[in-house]
């Protein structure tokens, strides 16, 4: 699969529209976790009223398993509705149950959780970067399978250039999207994301606030257009780039955390 039987759309691909035979009623005590699951933090709220949803009208959409052994079952997608179905006392859960090889289900996993589960923007960021990385999607790809823009996955992508305590507190709802977006590029992000918890700043102050910052830190002579410049090829690249001109020409550098992440760069940079 990797990809490319997925030009139609994840639910061609799934046929999550299956006949009516195609779904088993499943025993949820036979179904383990997905150790790939890409969701890691679940709003006890929201997972409260899909409970009581479920308790009402049962679970319309089937979960994805593959199997294990006999009568052993291991989720590949819809962990959300099977935690319900377990809150709502459920014994058995309607389930598809496809032929999948470890890397197909990290696939499906990661893209059925991005198009059908509530993910924090930062996870859902990370899971976009996986399948960039580890199954070689381009934004365009992606954005044709998913039904998103390409400027949507490209400013997700952005957000994996902060600080990781940013990131953390965008992760935990401290603060929003909008303020995260207006820290990208922010050499001193972390104690601005700080600022606007403490002060209770909304997005358009936030905004104000870091381009003030960004004027001050700016050295004296680079044309702001270079500043722009970079956070686009940040968010190309899916990695922190900077420009240092030298004379006509410059230096673009780029950092990354590890030698797998620039394996991954390299790959995409030579297809």
């Amino acid at each position: 699969m990797t990809g490319k039987n997925l030009g139609r759309g994840l639910a061609a691909f799934l046929d999550v529209e299956a006949k009516q035979t195609d779904v088993l009623q499943l025993p949820i005590e036979n179904i383990h976790p997905n150790p790939s699951q890409p969701r890691r933090v679940f709003d006890e709220e929201q997972l409260q009223n899909l409970t009581d949803s479920v308790r009402r009208t049962g679970i319309l959409q089937p979960i994805i398993t593959v199997k294990q052994g006999k009568d052993s079952y291991q989720l590949v997608a819809g962990e959300r509705r099977l935690r319900a179905a377990e809150k709502a006392g459920l014994t058995h859960i309607p389930a598809i149950v496809r032929e999948l090889t470890d890397e197909e289900q990290l696939e499906v996993a990661l893209l059925e959780n991005i198009q059908r589960e509530n993910l924090s923007p930062i996870e859902e960021a990370e899971a976009y970067k996986r399948l960039r990385d580890e199954f070689n999607h381009t934004q365009e790809e992606l954005a044709g399978i998913l039904g998103k823009s390409r400027s949507h996955i490209a400013n997700m992508l952005r957000l994996l250039t902060l600080p990781r305590k940013v990131q953390q507190m965008l992760g935990e709802g401290k603060i929003s999207f909008g303020h995260a977006r207006a820290l990208i590029g922010l050499p001193n992000a972390e104690q601005v994301a700080e600022q606007i918890e403490k002060k209770a700043l909304n997005v358009r102050q936030t905004e104000q606030f870091a381009k003030k910052k960004k004027s001050a830190l700016t050295p004296s002579g680079i044309d702001p257009d270079l500043q722009n410049i970079m956070q686009q090829l940040s968010a190309l690249l899916g990695l922190q780039a900077s420009i240092k001109l030298r004379g006509q020409g410059g230096v673009i550098s780029i950092d990354f955390t590890d030698l797998q992440e620039l394996d991954s760069l390299l790959k995409r940079l030579s297809q």
